[in-house]
């Protein structure tokens, strides 16, 4: 048996709709009483089918099973992945497995061309993820990031780095790094002595730089990559503030 999809042109998410949340939920949001978790949780099982190479990621999708129109051989998905005809169906949920999403994944089962990812928060009032994966082999069952047991440390790890960050020095010590590497005689025309060593330890410590072989100062990737997410969070919450300020 196959599952093929029951609507012709199911509404497709685009790699750029899952560059930020926003985005997403502008264009995804059906109504503003949608739950905000659940949308939450689309956004990042987008973000999941497309780090796994999917070609094509769907929203709110129907399938059924091929050469049936019988009603209990139809699922609908929240979010469904292909790689050639091959599908995976994300089911977005915040609450312990019911009969009706067990009924969902009998059927992929038993599908050649199908397997399925459960999301659950931690914040799901669910004390550990439900022991579902055992009962059927085509089953991966993820958590939603940010809402689990481990925030606290998650936000702690968090607020480090953005204190890190949040310092107009260090800022105007990185950025000319996104370019090209500085040595100490570049930074001492435009920053104070004093400041630029305790700065420069600091960013060193934290693997934010390093020192190349010329002496001169480059980002790291853990660097590279923080600083990039940070400067487009900036604009983020500029355009948000800008955008309420106009209304």
């Amino acid at each position: 048996m196959k599952l093929a999809f029951d609507t012709p042109n199911p509404n497709e998410i685009r790699p750029r709709d899952i560059m930020n949340y926003d985005a997403f939920r502008r264009r995804f949001r059906k109504d503003k009483n949608e739950s905000e978790l659940q949308l939450a949780e689309r956004f990042h099982a987008a973000r999941i089918l497309f780090e796994r190479g999917n070609d094509h990621v769907y929203i709110e999708v129907s399938l059924k099973a091929e050469g049936t129109s019988s009603e209990s051989a139809k699922i609908r998905a929240d979010i469904c992945g292909t790689i050639s005809d091959e599908y995976t169906l994300v089911f977005c949920e915040i609450s312990p497995p019911d009969d009706e999403l067990r009924r969902k994944l009998r059927l992929i089962e038993k599908a050649s061309n199908a397997r399925a990812l459960v999301l659950y928060p931690f914040s799901a009032g669910i004390p550990s993820p439900p022991r579902i994966e055992t009962e059927y082999r085509k089953l991966d069952v993820a958590r939603v990031p940010w809402l689990d047991e481990q925030i606290d440390n998650t936000f702690r790890e968090v607020i480090q780095m953005v204190e890190l960050l949040a310092n107009q020095t260090r800022v105007r010590m990185l950025t000319p790094l996104l370019e090209k590497g500085f040595k100490k005689r570049d930074y001492r025309r435009v920053i104070n002595p004093k400041l630029l060593y305790e700065n420069l330890a600091s960013l060193l410590e934290n693997g934010i730089i390093d020192e190349a072989e010329d002496e001169s100062y480059r980002l790291t990737q853990f660097g590279s990559d923080l600083l990039g997410e940070y400067l487009a969070f900036l604009e983020h919450v500029r355009r948000v503030i800008q955008r309420e300020a106009d209304e």
